[in-house]
């Protein structure tokens, strides 16, 4: 996602957890109106990461909104803010998700684990200037299951 992320305008960070990505992100992408999103599900992994980054050196990226943070279904995106230039998805789908490639920007890159748990690919998905997606499997992976709140946690309350 080099190319992607130093010449781009907009990344997505699906699954942002700890934000730690979503940050680096940010710091790569060298256009000065550049801004790295985050989803994640878990509100308190949202509220961890934003605590953790105000008290970072990098406190200045979320006080400029280069770094924003929103509670959601990663697996949908982040319609708001599409196209992006990059996608990254910190999680395994069972199946591509069509809304991530439907906001992919054409010229766009995104990286996302695809399968049953035990049988993942590690997925580099390419959307040409044509907007023909092209999919390249890497490696094998294991990376716990993307999906909602009530499935990762049915027993607790939210």
């Amino acid at each position: 996602m080099k190319h992607q992320l130093a010449n781009g305008t907009k990344c997505l960070d699906v699954g942002s957890g700890s934000g730690y990505l979503t940050v680096c992100f940010a710091k790569m992408m060298k256009n000065p109106d550049a801004v790295s999103y985050g989803i994640e599900h878990m509100d308190g992994l949202i509220k961890l990461s934003i605590e953790n980054i105000r008290k970072s050196p990098d406190k200045a990226l979320l006080e400029s909104g280069k770094v924003v943070f929103k509670e959601g279904d990663g697996r949908k995106g982040w319609k708001e803010h599409a196209p992006y230039d990059a996608i990254h998805v910190g999680a395994g789908a069972e199946e591509l998700p069509k809304d991530l490639v439907d906001q992919l920007a054409k010229g766009g890159r995104m990286v996302i684990p695809v399968g049953k748990m035990g049988q993942q690919d590690f997925l580099v998905v390419d959307k040409g200037l044509d907007g023909k997606v092209h999919i390249q499997k890497t490696l094998g992976v294991t990376y716990v299951p993307l999906t909602d709140k009530e499935k990762q946690y049915p027993s607790q309350k939210h």
